[in-house]
């Protein structure tokens, strides 16, 4: 870690050597900005046949989140399953689908995948922190096709700072509650030519959503921009990411949570997460579009050391005794049971994941008569490799012992895509093609007695979309949009330890949109989207908690019906009401339920077809509210409720003693926020409160009962020059 460092420090050395020099002489024909990589330019979005949302730079900032999670809760159709309180494992649903580990979305930084192993393994056991970042994008219609493999939910991207002219530099110190504590900063330089750098570093603490949890972060990321020649640019970026964590993965039975819901009598479960990526990208202006090549890799080592678990068996002659068992196991459904750490056992999970990468992008734009038209198209090579080790150590806190997974897991995968638009008058048409060809293979190390079992396979899809837009005046737009959803399963899923294939098929939906953007007055502007995702088959997890003998399955049909809201008001444009402004969103989702002839994983002869999604809730609102009565100050309010949701396909509604069934019932989270903006100093003096009113709620039971983040108030100082 320490060379690494080392080495991005000499990189800035001698960037700010050859942006000082400035020799380069400066072009007067072309104006070139030098944005973050978005998924939708500037010049795409008013004509998207589809739902997206655009977090501003400046939206970003106000929000004044402690995590992503903060965020994302505030876009339409977008479910956040909250497990530590600040967002270093996220839980991302879209429009009813399951928030595990974000493997129904697919997750970007500046256009490259951040997921594990984007097309073998796609849980988020890593998630960069939101420090890092000045604007989010969520795609939820047909232009998924550009960026696969997953095109099942949607997508985001977390787009990173933009260069300025000249230098900057922007530095953030917060400290409040719960241990938290966080230093930020970001110095920049660009010169007249558009050379420049941007250097940022992290440093983050605190106290997690339980007792006996902590964690510490550092990030440190470097972003160049280079113009080779005219009409040229290259991007060149790294990132470096360190963390160390006291978390666990075990949930509370229900005795434990009456008793002390934020409890954590796992004390010696640790995490440690250490990931270097790296991205080049090369940039070409033409006379009628451009055309890129961007090259990319990372490396992350995922350590969790979890404490292992006492479950109480039945003997065969009647007895009851303590067994050990892994730290998720399920303790049982015997009224009072509790989740026991075992002092004679800890499980070692260490995975180490690869990946690396190449794709090129063409665009071109030409006019036939009045019809002008848009192309796209893109070809990728990716390949990755996973390293799943697992070791059983005979105390709470050894950290050797014996080897019982040693798993070795490859993938290597080809994309392409193209994409037409043509426009005319006040329509546009879009019509999108993706294909992608996968090979996995893997290899048991264990296996006959370490000699050894492998096994591979392969898969291939096709994945249209195509978009209709009709804009009769500037201030309406109104889209229409099908897209064929596809999500490759994972590697373990279709190669099993014994080297046999498993008939597992990708995750199929055709996915409907049809909506309207709008802005009817001056200060308003509103989305309004319904949409139907009608899966083939929706793939889900076999058991309830994951492990080495966590498998998916094949699930069948399900439908996902809902509408969503999208609306800023601006009230001093409306209503003359000095410094008000008011952003919601809202998503209905009446329908989230099984379809087809479909039973039960938990009791398989039970019938539940009909029955409702787990953690699918039914509504979704988000309300900010912002008041400046002065140029110097901002109040903010940020107004989160979710619906009831159930925990599993039965939707049992009475909880259950093991804490794992039940429904969760509805809340309401209320943030407030109060700005000091001394302009004269550059300084701003922010205070806020999440969870203002210490609303007690459960975000998860899929491993026993886990709280929401209790009130939290932090105060920051930010200076920017």
């Amino acid at each position: 870690m320490r060379v690494l460092l080392a080495a991005v420090g000499y990189g800035v050395f001698v960037l700010v050597g050859a942006a000082q020099q400035g020799e380069r002489r400066i072009d007067t024909v072309r104006v070139y900005r030098l944005p973050g990589v978005q998924v939708l330019g500037e010049e795409s979005r008013t004509g998207t046949a589809g739902s997206f949302v655009w977090i501003t730079p400046q939206r970003y900032e106000e929000l004044h989140a402690v995590s992503l999670e903060e965020i994302l809760r505030t876009v339409p159709g977008v479910h956040v399953q909250a497990e530590d309180g600040m967002g270093l494992r996220v839980n991302i649903g879209i429009r009813g689908l399951p928030p595990t580990r974000s493997g129904k979305v697919l997750v970007l930084e500046d256009g490259i995948p951040i997921a594990p192993a984007p097309y073998g393994y796609s849980g988020l056991y890593y998630h960069p922190p939101m420090e890092r970042f000045r604007g989010v994008e969520v795609v939820k219609g047909g232009a998924q096709v550009l960026y696969g493999p997953h095109t099942v939910g949607g997508v985001i991207n977390y787009v990173t700072p933009v260069l300025a002219q000249g230098r900057q530099l922007h530095v953030r110190a917060v400290g409040g509650t719960r241990r938290y504590g966080s230093f930020y900063a970001l110095y920049g330089q660009q010169t007249e030519q558009g050379d420049g750098f941007l250097l940022d570093g992290l440093y983050k603490q605190g106290q997690l959503n339980r007792e006996n949890t902590g964690t510490r972060v550092g990030d440190v990321a470097l972003k160049a921009w280079l113009r080779p020649a005219e009409g040229q640019r290259l991007l060149l970026k790294v990132n470096l990411y360190d963390e160390v964590s006291q978390a666990t993965y075990a949930g509370l039975t229900l005795a434990q949570f009456q008793e002390n819901p934020f409890q954590n009598p796992f004390v010696h479960d640790t995490f440690f997460v250490e990931r270097y990526s790296g991205q080049v990208r090369w940039e070409l202006e033409l006379p009628q579009g451009s055309f890129s090549v961007t090259g990319y890799g990372a490396y992350l080592q995922r350590d969790w050391w979890r404490q292992g678990s006492l479950v109480r068996q039945r003997t065969p002659d009647g007895r009851d005794t303590l067994v050990s068992a892994d730290n998720s196991a399920d303790p049982g459904n015997d009224e009072g049971v509790r989740a026991i750490p075992d002092p004679n056992r800890a499980d070692g999970r260490l995975r180490q994941y690869w990946f690396a990468g190449a794709e090129g992008q063409w665009l071109h734009t030409f006019q036939t008569g009045s019809l002008e038209h848009r192309l796209r198209a893109g070809l990728r090579l990716h390949g990755e490799r996973q390293h799943r080790y697992q070791i059983r150590a005979r105390s709470a806190i050894g950290r050797t012992g014996t080897i019982v997974e040693d798993n070795w897991r490859w993938g290597l995968a080809g994309g392409a895509f193209v994409q037409g638009q043509t426009l005319w008058r006040q329509w546009s048409a879009t019509t999108g093609l993706r294909a992608e060809r996968i090979q996995y293979r893997r290899l048991n190390a264990l296996a006959n007695n370490g000699v050894g079992v492998a096994g591979e396979t392969q898969l291939w899809a096709v994945i249209p979309a195509f978009g209709l837009t009709y804009t009769p005046a500037t201030a309406w737009t109104f889209f229409f949009g099908v897209h064929a959803g596809f999500a490759p399963p994972r590697v373990e899923d279709v190669i099993d330890n014994d080297g046999g294939v498993t008939e597992l098929e990708p995750e199929r939906s055709w996915n409907w949109e049809l909506g309207i953007r709008a802005r009817p007055l001056p200060g308003l502007t509103a989305e309004l989207t319904t949409f139907r995702l009608d899966f083939r088959n929706q793939i889900i997890p076999a058991t309830l908690a994951g492990g080495v003998t966590s498998v998916l399955t094949n699930a069948g049909q399900t439908l996902h019906q809902g509408i969503e809201l999208m609306v800023d008001a601006d009230a001093e444009s409306l209503l003359g009401l000095g410094g008000v402004r008011c952003i919601g969103s809202a998503t209905w989702l009446p329908i989230a339920r099984y379809e087809g002839e479909r039973y039960s994983v938990l009791s398989p002869s039970v019938r539940i077809t009909g029955n409702r999604l787990p953690y699918a809730p039914e509504y979704q609102l988000s309300l900010t509210l912002q008041w400046k009565p002065w140029q110097w100050l901002l109040l903010q309010v940020v107004t989160t409720s979710v619906g009831e949701q159930f925990a599993d396909d039965l939707n049992t509604v009475e909880p259950t003693p093991n804490g794992r069934q039940g429904r969760l019932a509805p809340y309401t989270v209320v943030d407030g926020t109060v700005e000091w903006r001394l302009r004269e100093w550059k300084l701003n003096i922010v205070l806020t409160a999440k969870n203002l009113f210490n609303r007690l709620y459960i975000t998860d039971r899929s491993r026993g009962i886990l709280p929401g983040m209790p009130s939290t108030v932090q105060l920051g100082v930010e200076w920017e020059l």
